[in-house]
């Protein structure tokens, strides 16, 4: 099973795509730049790319002569494949965690001087997870993570708890929304099964096999 990342916001006062392809082309990848265009293309509803983005991390190695430790600096490349489809407002960026909706975001308004609005797009954990077993066969909810939990006057914090019977798992889901952090379910799929961990900030990672890849696409695209 291969592991993948969709992580989705809104986009609003999006360009038609062949004017973004037209400006990450402009861009290109300046070594002087934060961001970078690594690879792009576009249809007549999307656009696709591949932008990177450098940052400077500090570390400390050892001298083996003097015994001293040195502190050097190293670039870090993070990339970020994403696709944009203007008329339905919707940015999906496939690598990284929820920060990567503000990261490409920066990239448009900030590098290519676009005027684009991206938001994260709020989950309601409960009601995805509903969606999902009725749409999928051999459901499973198999555990919760939430933020606030007491168990007795003598315990509190956070919580995550696993489930072997799924109803269990959604009445704890139910008398705990207000605080769930991430659920973890399963369901078949074509060639298999696919592990979803759900988020509040319709950020989604699974593990699949490579086949399935696009059905599971496919079904949680539909839960935003």
């Amino acid at each position: 099973m291969a592991t993948f990342k969709l992580n989705v916001g809104h986009i609003r006062g999006c360009p038609p795509p062949a004017e973004i392809a037209a400006a990450m082309e402009e861009f290109g990848l300046p070594e002087s730049e934060e961001f970078g265009v690594l690879e792009h293309s576009a249809t007549a509803e999307t656009a696709f790319a591949t932008i990177i983005r450098r940052t400077d991390q500090t570390v400390q190695r050892l001298d083996p002569e003097t015994q001293g430790v040195t502190t050097v600096a190293v670039e870090k490349v993070t990339l970020y494949p994403f696709a944009v489809r203007p008329a339905g407002e919707v940015l999906e960026v496939y690598a990284g965690a929820a920060s990567s909706i503000e990261q490409v975001g920066e990239f448009f308004s900030g590098c290519l001087a676009l005027p684009i609005v991206v938001d994260p797009i709020e989950l309601d954990i409960a009601s995805a997870v509903d969606k999902l077993a009725a749409a999928t066969q051999r459901f499973q909810l198999r555990s919760i993570r939430i933020s606030d939990y007491a168990h007795n006057s003598y315990m509190s914090g956070p919580y995550a708890p696993k489930f072997l019977d799924t109803e269990h798992g959604k009445d704890f889901l139910g008398e705990y929304a207000d605080y769930v952090l991430a659920a973890t379910v399963r369901f078949q799929t074509p060639g298999g099964r696919a592990n979803v961990n759900l988020t509040p900030k319709a950020c989604f990672s699974f593990s699949c096999g490579e086949e399935d890849q696009t059905a599971v696409l496919s079904i949680l695209r539909k839960l935003i």
